[in-house]
């Protein structure tokens, strides 16, 4: 008897051990970095030590996600599920798998499972709302983000997705009132909600109103802008033919990440619509220079040589510009 109550006793240390958080987050950390021998090794060492603990059983999953093994991940992720319904971070990982396969509404099922479970995380509800809008669910989306703004009202971007929503439902709806929100917020700086009003108001068209956003924005705080709001002001002062800012800002972004084609093809169609053809040549060869394969590089190289005298080898660009578009837009 006393040998089955010794053996009971080690089964129940054996099926209630679990793994430790610094354990897991060491695991983690190890996971996503360079020395995925000690990685691998660690997690073997976690496997022997809790073989049935559903966060080690994601571990595996998460190996096998970096290892480039999707199925064995989803697989994995799956059996952490199986052994802990109750475990968020599983569904919210699966999730983004299924959505990696297409599987958006799948994805989306998950991710309600994460959020019931956790209904505080932002996370989970961020992702969700990405996959809602995919799939044309805008007023679950809406959702999604009024809770998010209740949650973590400094977050500019509940307000500014709140609003692509409510258009999205309703082209005529107030979705403005989401930044009069924003601004009433002391705890978003001014020239933030301001950045992210303007880029709302250049989705919809908006050209003069965006404008006004981005001169204040910029001539508070320039310091603390990104590529893509450079680029996006740029465009805005594009469209309201404000040509010398359009260059400048387009410029800036350049500068920031000068191996986006994008940018430097955007400050090419500035320079034609300047009719400066030396310019537009100039820009689309730098453009050429990042890709050799931009369909609208090679067209505004055939631009630039053709109002620069070049009439034969433009010819040569805009065919295999229009190539290149039509195999890319198959």
């Amino acid at each position: 008897m006393k040998k089955i109550i010794l053996l009971l006793i080690v089964l129940s240390n054996t099926i209630s051990a679990q793994i430790k958080p610094a354990e897991f987050e060491t695991a983690m950390q190890l996971l996503q970095g360079n020395n995925q021998e000690k990685a691998l090794s660690n997690l073997e060492m976690l496997e022997k030590k809790f073989p049935t603990d559903a966060q080690v059983i994601f571990l595996r999953g998460f190996y096998q996600f970096r290892d480039g093994n999707q199925n064995g991940a989803m697989m994995s992720f799956s059996n952490a599920i199986k052994t802990n319904p109750k475990y968020a971070f599983a569904y919210g990982s699966r999730a983004q798998l299924f959505a990696q396969k297409g599987m958006l509404d799948k994805a989306i099922l998950d991710l309600t499972e994460a959020i019931n479970i956790e209904p505080k995380n932002i996370d989970y509800l961020t992702a969700r709302s990405g996959f809602l809008y995919q799939t044309n669910q805008f007023a679950a989306g809406l959702n999604d983000m009024k809770t998010k703004i209740k949650l973590n009202p400094n977050d500019i971007m509940g307000y500014f997705d709140a609003a692509v929503f409510s258009k999205s439902i309703d082209i005529n709806s107030n979705a403005d009132d989401f930044f009069t929100q924003a601004y009433a917020n002391k705890g978003i700086p001014k020239y933030v909600t301001d950045v992210l009003y303007g880029k709302y108001l250049l989705k919809y068209g908006r050209f003069d109103e965006a404008k006004i956003k981005y001169d204040a924005a910029l001539q508070t705080n320039e310091k603390d802008f990104g590529d893509e709001d450079f680029h996006d002001a740029a465009i805005v002062f594009y469209k309201t033919k404000n040509y010398d800012k359009a260059i400048l800002f387009f410029n800036k972004a350049i500068t920031m990440v000068p191996n986006n084609v994008d940018y430097r093809n955007n400050l090419a169609s500035t320079y034609v619509d300047l009719k400066n053809w030396q310019k537009v040549k100039e820009t689309a060869q730098d453009a050429l220079n990042v890709d050799a394969n931009s369909a609208m590089a090679n067209m505004y190289m055939a631009i630039g040589l053709k109002y620069t005298g070049n009439e034969s080898l433009a010819l040569e660009y805009e065919n295999k510009a229009k190539q290149l578009d039509a195999e890319q837009n198959k």
